[in-house]
């Protein structure tokens, strides 16, 4: 696996993160009280998940445009 594989494995896990978050933001409108804190909580850990693999993703991609300058 190259690197550039690699940055498109990240850019692939961004996007499962994203959808489960899409998916999970309905259920702010049913869940009350601990339920919604903790439905609050998990969407927070997927969506810092999601930003670190984008941001592998792009330092990853731009690897070999560094090395050329």
């Amino acid at each position: 696996m190259d690197i550039n594989e690699l940055a498109k494995e990240y850019d692939k896990q961004y996007k499962v993160l994203c959808a489960k978050v899409d998916g999970l933001k309905p259920l702010l409108n049913v869940y009350r009280g601990e339920d919604l804190f903790k439905l609050r909580r998990k969407m927070r850990i997927y969506y810092d998940m999601a930003c670190e693999c984008r941001r592998v993703y792009f330092m990853l991609s731009d690897y070999y445009k560094e090395e050329e300058i």
